[in-house]
């Protein structure tokens, strides 16, 4: 795989307190990788070091071979970036933020992210006037705006809707089909599973953990269930292709299935539920318990 980002031995101190301790991990062209940790575990200073924000106090970082420090920028040609909370100028209009991040003045590029992020109706409105949501969507544009072959983004989704989330994770699933690159932050675990295919977990200032989603095998949805007669219930879900098994527990189904049709298969034939039970097999708390146990 073809190194878009590397990163080796990294140590980060503010005065005698160590922020980052030793991290080292490489970004191959194409991932989308997750960063993950608690607040005040590194993760932004680590995006900050990369971008050549801010020194280091040891180790190296480079993005497609070029050596990025506060004084050698030359490899972040290419690489995008929103970085804590967005800073807008109040009297320009939207557009007017992306036109002058824009350095190859592509309107067709502009036109598809203002679209794509549903910002039509207050593309030309002076970011004074903007709400949260508003601001966190033009900052995300605006680290897009020149086509990235790779981007930062630290909480993306912070401040919007459900809605705006979607739009967000479904522009940065396409961009990353058509080459770009991603390492991103965010708190929330359950949208972040959605769109990456690595995860590297920092806890204090170290890393954890670091691997390709795989690692956490295949997602199982099972549902425990106890009914007045879980024999036939069993039978009746076997009839219909639905995966069960039967023990002390009750009846253990697992797979891809409708709760609601398995409730109206079971009581069509007059057998009553007792108790329902789903469990489900999550990725946050996989990741949860992979920052506990370290």
């Amino acid at each position: 795989m073809t190194k878009s980002v590397e990163i080796n031995n990294l140590d980060k101190r503010i005065g005698k307190r160590l922020i980052l301790n030793n991290i080292s991990f490489e970004i191959n062209q194409g991932d989308i990788v997750g960063l993950v940790g608690e607040n005040g575990a590194g993760k932004t200073t680590i995006m900050k070091l990369i971008l050549g924000m801010i020194d280091n106090n040891g180790g190296s970082i480079r993005i497609n071979g070029k050596e990025i420090t506060v004084s050698k920028r030359d490899g972040l040609k290419g690489v995008g970036s929103l970085i804590e909370n967005p800073v807008l100028y109040p009297y320009l209009s939207g557009l007017q933020h992306l036109e002058l991040f824009s350095e190859t003045k592509d309107n067709e590029m502009i036109d598809y992210l203002v679209n794509r992020l549903n910002m039509q109706n207050y593309i030309n409105k002076n970011a004074i006037s903007y709400s949260l949501g508003m601001k966190q969507k033009l900052a995300i544009a605006m680290a897009l705006v020149n086509r990235p072959s790779f981007a930062i983004l630290d909480e993306p989704v912070n401040g919007l809707d459900p809605k705006s989330t979607k739009e967000v994770r479904d522009l940065i699933v396409d961009l990353n089909k058509e080459g770009t690159t991603f390492l991103i932050s965010s708190h929330i675990l359950a949208e972040l599973e959605k769109i990456i295919n690595r995860v590297v977990i920092i806890k204090k200032g170290a890393k954890i953990f670091d691997n390709y989603l795989e690692f956490f095998g295949n997602k199982v949805n099972k549902t425990v269930v106890n009914t007045s007669d879980n024999n036939s219930a069993a039978e009746i879900l076997k009839d219909n292709d639905i995966k069960v098994s039967l023990d002390n527990d009750g009846l253990t189904i697992v797979g891809d299935f409708k709760l609601q049709e398995i409730i109206d298969l079971i009581n069509g034939k007059q057998i009553s539920f007792t108790s329902i039970q789903t469990i489900n097999d999550d990725f946050e708390d996989d990741l949860i318990q992979i920052l506990d146990e370290k």
